[in-house]
C-alpha cells in the first residue's frame, strides 16, 4: 500500500482536525504504515488555540492526491463533506461516529461507533492495540472530546467518552474546567471573522431523500454577538442558497451555556418545513430550540425523516 493521506471533512472542526493529526501517529506506530495528515479548509479559532496552546503545526490543506497514495477519512463520510480534491475510489479507510451514507465498490477498513467524538474513536484504537499515546496527541484528543461534545453536555456524549477522556488526562494532565472555558472563549471568537465565515466555517451539506439540505451551526457562549448581525447573516444566507442550489439552507447560532438555538428562517420554504418539523414559534425570523445543542442526534434526524417520507 502507497502513502496514506489522513484527512477530515470539509469546514473542519476541531473533532476533525485533531482526528486527522492522532490517526496518522496510528497508522504509523501501530500499524507500520507511512501517513501524513491533511486538512480540507479553513481552522476556526477554536482549533487555533487548541494547536497553538499545544504547540501543534496545523496540518497542511490538501491539494492533490498524487499517484499511488491512498485515502484516510476521519470524523466524516458524507459525500458532500468529502474534499473535491480526493478521488473517492482511493479511501481505503473510515473513523468516523457519524451515520453511514455512501457506497463503496471494493471493501474498506471501516471503523464506526456511536460515540461523542471521533477522538474517542481513535483513542480506542491506540488503547486497544497497546500503543502509546504521547503527551501531545493526548492533549489533542481530549480537546477534540471535550469539543465536540461540549464538555459532555450534549446528548452525542457517551459514558465511555467521559472513561476515554479520563484515561487520556492521566496523560495530559489538562485542568479541564480551566481548559473548556479558554477553549469555549476561542470557540465564540469573532474576531477577525465575517459574516459568510459565521455561515459556512461549521456548515454541512446533506442529501436527505431528493432534497439537498445545508446546515451550518456557531457555538457560543455569547449567542447575542451573532444575533446582532442577524440581518446581515440573513442575507448571507439567502446568497449562498441561491448560489449553491439549495433547497433549504438553516444556520443556527448554538448556546453551549444554556443549551439552546436559534434557527434562522430565510424563507417560506425553510419556514415551512421547521414549523413542521420543530413547531416552535418564529418571532423576528428566528425559531427558538429549546434544549437543542447537536447537528447530528436533534436537527438531522428530524429533517431528514420528515424530507424523505
Amino acid at each position: 500500500m502507497g502513502k496514506l493521506i489522513v484527512i477530515g471533512h470539509k469546514n473542519p472542526d476541531t473533532d476533525s482536525i485533531v482526528s486527522s493529526i492522532v490517526a496518522t501517529e496510528y497508522f504509523k506506530n501501530a500499524l507500520k504504515l507511512e501517513a501524513k495528515a491533511f486538512r480540507a479548509g479553513e481552522i476556526n479559532n477554536e482549533t487555533k488555540f487548541i494547536l497553538q496552546k499545544f504547540n501543534v503545526e496545523a496540518p497542511e490543506l490538501i491539494s492533490e492526491i498524487g499517484e499511488g497514495e491512498n485515502i484516510v477519512l476521519v470524523d466524516h463520510n458524507e459525500a458532500n463533506q468529502i474534499s473535491e480534491k480526493i478521488d473517492f475510489s482511493k479511501v481505503n479507510y473510515i473513523i468516523d461516529h457519524h451515520k453511514f451514507s455512501i457506497k463503496t465498490d471494493k471493501p474498506i477498513f471501516c471503523r464506526t461507533e456511536e460515540m461523542g467524538a471521533t477522538s474517542s474513536i481513535i483513542a480506542k484504537m491506540f488503547l486497544e492495540k497497546n500503543e502509546k499515546i504521547s503527551e501531545t496527541n493526548a492533549k489533542l484528543l481530549l480537546a477534540g472530546i471535550l469539543s465536540d461534545t461540549l464538555n459532555f453536555t450534549s446528548p452525542t456524549s457517551t459514558e465511555e467518552d467521559k472513561i476515554i477522556a479520563g484515561v487520556l488526562n492521566e496523560t495530559a494532565k489538562i485542568d479541564v474546567d480551566n481548559f473548556v472555558a479558554e477553549m469555549f472563549e476561542a470557540k465564540s471568537s469573532l474576531e477577525g471573522i465575517s459574516v459568510e465565515e459565521i455561515i459556512s466555517l461549521d456548515h454541512k451539506d446533506f442529501e436527505m431523500g431528493k432534497f439537498k439540505v445545508g446546515i451550518g451551526t456557531w457555538e457560543t457562549t455569547s449567542p447575542e454577538s451573532v444575533n446582532e448581525k442577524q440581518e446581515e447573516i440573513r442575507k448571507a444566507l439567502k446568497a449562498k442558497k441561491e448560489k449553491e442550489k439549495q433547497d433549504y439552507l438553516f444556520f443556527l447560532p448554538v448556546d453551549i451555556i444554556k443549551q439552546n438555538s436559534y434557527l434562522y428562517i430565510i424563507s417560506e420554504a425553510e419556514k415551512n418545513l421547521a414549523e413542521k418539523v420543530f413547531g416552535g414559534k418564529i418571532e423576528n425570523g428566528i425559531m427558538f430550540l429549546e434544549k437543542v445543542v447537536s447537528r447530528k442526534k436533534q436537527i438531522i434526524p428530524q429533517l431528514t425523516e420528515e424530507l424523505t417520507k
